[in-house]
């Protein structure tokens, strides 16, 4: 393994449509490239980030396992997660790269949690047997061993829900990606103050009551917020628009008193809400084509993209420059903290 310890990153934000699909994939490639075990976990019932990674074969191998045959044990009472169930390779990718499919009965699960936290919260065994089945999984697909996963890239819904809560309180690392309008920054608001309450809640609940409780079966209650992602800004004479100007800088401010004073640690406090992680262009129908064929847009053949008129040379040689900085900067974290 690169790490001690397998490393688990959630990208959230309580605004739709900021990229957090497009990021996750693109991203885990990267890592993958650099030689590091990279899983795709699809927690969002959508399937989006299923579909972008296996392309039509998502829809060719039906039949494969997704993340509800993992829990279907639970859901349905009776027996645990199913431990047996593989991540699968990623189609086409090199190497290092796998995924746990997204599964549309996944909302049963989340049926499930409208008891199970509250019986965990009040310290009842079953219910934390029941809210830590997914982080269970994937510490045992992090063990150290030949096949150990190092970094783990979950992908959720927008909602404030009780799957994205458990989600957000089993993950080591949670990132935000924004876009320069008012709901993207709206979300960074929401998220901060949600996220502060499910933490308290659970550390005055379900942690202060798990003296007898099996460590795996707690959630950790204590993820860290590494930084902002700045997705899909336009530029016009090297710098953003006035319109997406104004929006970026006010996204320092609210990141610093939303998140990073409540979600960080040490340096991290003032260095997650200086500046972002990483800038992410608008590179127009870019990603539209990379959707289309499952391929990271930096690896878009430049020829095909110029002749379908969805982008140029250029900007797919700026996103390859973009995503790499990007990886190396979560990956300097992932190392620091």
């Amino acid at each position: 393994m690169k790490f001690v310890r397998s490393k688990k990153i959630t990208m959230f934000n309580n605004k739709g449509g900021v990229g957090k699909t497009t990021l996750a994939f693109n991203l885990a490639v990267k890592f993958a490239n650099k030689g590091y075990k990279t899983a795709l976990i699809d927690l969002d019932p959508q399937c989006n980030l299923t579909r972008l990674a296996l392309g039509n074969d998502f829809f060719a191998n039906s039949n494969n396992k997704t993340i509800f045959d993992v829990l279907k044990g639970v859901i349905e009472g009776g027996a645990d997660v199913d431990f047996s169930v593989a991540l699968e390779k990623v189609y086409g990718a090199k190497e290092n790269l796998y995924l746990l499919r997204g599964d549309l009965s996944l909302s049963k699960y989340e049926n499930l949690l409208s008891t199970a936290y509250n019986s965990a919260a009040a310290g009842d065994k079953i219910g934390y047997f029941q809210i830590s089945a997914i982080n269970r999984f994937l510490k045992e697909k992090g063990m150290n061993s030949a096949d150990a996963i190092d970094i783990f890239i979950i992908d959720t819904s927008p909602t404030l829900g009780l799957l994205n809560r458990i989600i957000l309180l089993g993950t080591d690392y949670f990132a935000v990606p924004v876009m320069p309008d008012a709901f993207s920054l709206q979300g960074i608001e929401n998220l901060g103050k949600i996220f502060e309450e499910w933490k308290i809640k659970w550390k005055n609940t379900g942690l202060a009551l798990s003296d007898d409780i099996e460590n795996k079966f707690v959630l950790n209650g204590d993820a860290l917020f590494i930084g902002y992602i700045l997705n899909s800004y336009n530029v016009y004479g090297k710098k953003p628009i006035r319109d997406h100007r104004n929006f970026i800088e006010q996204i320092p401010g609210l990141v610093k008193k939303y998140l990073s004073e409540k979600h960080c640690k040490n340096g991290l406090v003032m260095q997650s809400c200086a500046e972002s992680i990483g800038d992410i262009q608008d590179y127009g129908r870019l990603p539209s084509l990379a959707h289309e064929t499952a391929q990271a847009i930096f690896d878009i053949d430049p020829v095909k993209a110029e002749a379908m008129q969805f982008g140029t040379v250029e900007n797919i040689e700026k996103a390859k420059e973009e995503f790499e900085h990007l990886s190396n900067k979560i990956l300097e974290l992932l190392m620091e903290y």
